[in-house]
């Protein structure tokens, strides 16, 4: 009789690596969204454990592994962010703060963000140039030394 783990051997192992891949970034995301702590654990590790069966059945192809992930995690701090009540800066809308991260934290470049997001490079250009100003106009004004 086969073993029948046999058959989930080779794309489990498959799935370590994928893993060990993408769990650096995907736990800066989920800490960029969520703060280093609990919460953005639970959102790297659920966004792991949600691609397995998908993995398995191959319904991720090679070329769009990052996009799975990035995808799946933002998905999971927003679970996260929904139950317990958001944890980042009041500041920025939640997209806001998802294309901020993607850019300004782990820096991706502007079309796989724009894969991520699903919305064009220009939109997403025209969204960090208002968290830009948003961020610029909460920044308090630091004095200047005086010349005397």
């Amino acid at each position: 009789m086969p073993d029948p783990l046999s058959s989930n051997a080779v794309p489990a192992a498959g799935f370590t690596s994928y893993i060990e891949q993408y769990s650096g970034t995907i736990y800066a995301l989920s800490c960029l969204l969520l703060e280093k702590g609990a919460r953005a654990d639970q959102a790297a590790i659920a966004t792991f454990a949600a691609l397995y069966e998908p993995w398995l059945k191959g319904s991720i192809q090679a070329d769009a592994y990052s996009l799975a992930a990035y995808r799946e995690c933002i998905r999971q701090c927003s679970l996260v962010a929904q139950d317990r009540g958001r944890c980042s800066s009041a500041l920025l809308t939640w997209e806001d703060q998802i294309a901020s991260a993607l850019w300004y934290g782990i820096q991706l470049p502007l079309p796989e963000i724009s894969l991520i997001l699903q919305r064009s490079v220009p939109e997403l250009k025209a969204q960090l140039r208002g968290i830009r100003e948003q961020m610029a106009a909460a920044r308090p004004a630091v004095p200047r030394p005086s010349a005397g």
